[in-house]
């Protein structure tokens, strides 16, 4: 299996730069899917392509750029989304919607400000929550985990800040 990252920036107070900001990771394996388009979703992934596509994005403050992020992620669908520095209370994170993407897992600072991290998988994939609470400490460690269901493999992905 091929891991390859490619890390260029990050979304700085509601400030998008014309080209292409993120983080993503591609996994090359023996199988086999891709997302449906955008404007027509399938509840099923399609045989056609050899990645699965992993976006990360240290964004700073989610609940100000969920428009940005949206338009960010219309042009590279990728399959899951992971945000640190999310800067959102746990009940706000609930009320959090990405089209497309349902909620995967989240980490909120209870005592501190800032910080926190979540994940988001598109609608179309079968996952699982990993529980990670308890080996996280606000401001030392936030973590976040799923595990995503495909037909011949089970691949983790994991959310961390600090």
């Amino acid at each position: 299996m091929i891991f390859m990252v490619n890390d260029t920036s990050s979304i700085e107070n509601s400030n998008i730069q014309n080209q292409y900001d993120s983080s993503t990771t591609n996994f090359y394996s023996d199988f086999k899917f891709n997302l449906p388009s955008y404007n027509k979703v399938n509840s099923d992934l399609k045989d056609s392509s050899n990645n699965l596509n992993v976006y990360h994005q240290n964004i700073r403050g989610l609940s100000g750029k969920l428009s940005q992020l949206s338009n960010i992620l219309y042009y590279e669908l990728p399959h899951t989304v992971c945000i640190t520095e999310h800067h959102i209370k746990d009940f706000e994170m609930d009320m959090m919607s990405i089209e497309y993407y349902k909620p995967g897992t989240k980490f909120c600072r209870q005592l501190y400000k800032n910080g926190g991290v979540c994940i988001f998988v598109h609608e179309s994939i079968a996952f699982d929550i990993i529980s990670t609470h308890c080996i996280c400490k606000e401001k030392d460690l936030e973590i976040c985990a799923v595990k995503i269901n495909l037909s011949k493999i089970k691949i983790v992905i994991i959310t961390i800040y600090r």
